[in-house]
């Protein structure tokens, strides 16, 4: 006889007890006086309003999305011919830049500098606890960029602002600071992994990297995985075609799509629940919460590319297995909406 499953209680009461005694996380972020975006979503990262942000001598706002505690991000404002402050840190990052041209300088205490100019569609990782700053190198316009961090695992576990951000050990399997080609070296594909992985310190355009066929998700779908830095966090570059949208599915926490062209809409619904559409094109983030089910869909007239920035390994593991739901499966109005869509932009269904 079939039984129907009863959460026990939405937290485990150890936890609770923590956030409530601690919140290690929540207070050091409220303390950086700048604006803290909640929920799962931003139409465009490029407009988003910034707040005067002291220890980093620049602007900036948190995105602390779909309480996953995980990953955050942050959006960050150079201003024209400015720079930030150095800073170092007892977590990863890995950073995608949104508008503007500028450099990064990295490194450690008493060695070499490493410079590395950056612009639009450039991807790079900060090496752990590595000195680093970065400057704007145009004097007309300010430069942008979002990064994600696993700032929260750090303090949930160190709890102390002071050891994260002045301890001085230096993580030389991460970064050679003798090594004059750590960020200019050629990346190396390795596509015997199912979706590919580039191994790389630094992408001088995540648009024009090689994909290869994962079509798990879709016909058509092409991908590449990224490790960069010696870093546990990643990210994937995913590309589907004009006409089409991928299959609804779920995972864990800590993934950032953060689109990179096209146009089009991604719908994230709980079980049962109606589902709840969020359009995008350049520069939006949508950030699914760990376990609902979404969906994106490309409605532009050219095939749709994003980058999705990704929690640290050692917190969100995928064991295979990720639920998704096939085209045969789906919500039959789903697909009406989507066709109802394409004909607005003159654009075909290829769904097959």
């Amino acid at each position: 006889m079939a039984t129907k499953m009863t959460k026990e209680f939405p937290v485990h009461p150890y936890v609770q007890f923590m956030m409530d005694t601690y919140s290690p996380y929540k207070k050091w972020v409220e303390s950086e006086g700048i604006p803290i975006i909640s929920g799962s979503y931003v139409p465009d990262v490029r407009d988003v309003k910034l707040g005067d942000w002291k220890r980093r001598g620049v602007k900036g706002a948190y995105l602390s999305f779909s309480d996953q505690m995980v990953a955050d991000a942050y959006i960050c404002e150079i201003p024209a011919g400015g720079n930030t402050k150095p800073q170092r840190q007892l977590y990863e990052e890995i950073v995608l830049i949104a508008t503007g041209r500028g450099a990064t300088t990295i490194w450690y205490d008493g060695t070499p500098k490493r410079t590395f100019e950056w612009e639009r569609g450039s991807v790079f990782a900060i090496p752990l606890n590595a000195y680093h700053q970065h400057f704007n190198a145009t004097g007309s316009e300010p430069a942008r960029f979002i990064s994600l961090t696993s700032a929260p695992v750090a303090f949930e576990l160190y709890r102390d602002p002071e050891f994260i951000f002045n301890t001085s050990y230096m993580f030389k399997d991460r970064f050679d600071p003798k090594d004059d080609e750590f960020f200019s070296r050629e990346g190396k594909y390795h596509t015997e992994y199912y979706g590919g992985i580039f191994h790389t310190n630094f992408i001088a355009d995540i648009r024009k990297i090689n994909l290869v066929p994962r079509e798990k998700r879709g016909k058509g779908t092409r991908n590449m995985y990224i490790h960069m830095a010696g870093s546990a966090m990643l990210a994937h570059v995913s590309q589907f075609p004009v006409g089409r949208y991928k299959k609804a599915h779920k995972h864990g926490p800590g993934a950032h799509v953060c689109l990179l062209d096209s146009t089009g809409y991604t719908l994230m619904w709980d079980e049962g629940q109606e589902p709840k559409r969020y359009d995008w094109h350049e520069g939006s983030v949508v950030c699914p919460p760990a376990g609902t089910w979404h969906q994106h869909y490309n409605t532009g007239n050219v095939p749709c590319k994003f980058v999705a920035l990704h929690a640290n390994t050692a917190v969100q593991r995928e064991e295979g297995g990720i639920d998704q739901i096939d085209f045969d499966n789906e919500d039959t109005s789903l697909r009406k909406m989507y066709e109802e869509e394409c004909a607005k932009n003159g654009v075909k269904p290829d769904m097959g």
